[in-house]
Parts: C-alpha cells; structure tokens; sequence
C-alpha cells in the first residue's frame, strides 16, 4: 500500500537553517560589541595622572609631558613637561617670563578641572630643569628658576 503525502506547508529546512544562521549571526554581535565596549572603557582611563596629563598637553602642547606621577599620601602631582618655547636666542628674562607664564597656565587650568593638594609642574629641556613651578587651589603658582636663568 502507498503511503498517502499530505502536501506540506512550507519546507522546514530552509527556516531551520535561516533561524541558526540568524541566531549565530545575533550572538556574534553581541560578543563583539561587548568586546568593544571593554575596550572602551579600558582606553580611556579615569585616573587623576592622566586627566591631568591631557589638561597640561592641551595648554602646553601634544606630546609635551613626560611624565606625571601622583602621590596619594601627600595629594602631590608631579608632572615633568619639555619645554618648546625656550630657545637659545631669547635673554635669560624672556625665558622667565616665558617659562613662568607657560608654568602658571598649566598649573591653573590643571587646578581649575582636578583637585589636587599640590601640582609640581617642572619643565625641562636636553634634560636640564629649566623652571619648576608649584600650585595650590586658591594660590598663585610660584615659579623657581636655576641659577643660571635667575
């Protein structure tokens, strides 16, 4: 005897395939937007150096700091920045003023976005500590300059 066929509705195959294509695809971006998001957040840091490191760059100039270390006993951030606007041709008083002016913007735009007890802001040149300019909330930076500049 032959078996009787009803006639289907639709081929089940087909969808089956489709809905795990699907699902597989679905779950891959998941995973991959995820592994983006942690991404993220791990690239843009929330510690005060580099807060604080991005503030300075931004007065001073890309790629100037180098190196900012904060002591969290003390509430004392030390930046070392490369100085790019005092060159041989400029008087030991314009290299003050300049190095000066340029210290005290760094240190109050820095203070006016973090707090810190204390910013130590020295720039440097060739490796030789041309100013080292310190701040604190509601005072005006104090530069200090090296004998040869005084």
């Amino acid at each position: 005897m032959p078996k009787s066929r009803r006639p289907k509705l639709f081929a089940w195959r087909p969808v089956m395939i489709y809905i795990a294509a699907v699902l597989v695809a679905g779950a891959g971006l998941v995973l991959w937007d995820r592994a983006y998001e942690a991404g993220q957040r791990s690239a843009t840091s929330t510690q005060p150096e580099v807060i604080a490191t991005n503030l300075v760059e931004t007065i001073v100039g890309p790629g100037t700091v180098q190196s900012a270390r904060l002591d969290r006993k003390t509430g004392t951030l030390r930046v070392v920045v490369k100085d790019i606007i005092a060159d041989k041709g400029k008087t030991p008083a314009q290299k003050r003023d300049l190095l000066s002016r340029e210290g005290q913007l760094a240190v109050e735009g820095t203070l006016g976005m973090v707090a810190f007890k204390q910013i130590v802001l020295q720039l440097v040149k060739d490796g030789k500590v041309l100013a080292t300019v310190r701040g604190e909330p509601g005072k005006t930076p104090q530069t200090e300059f090296p004998p040869d500049l005084k």
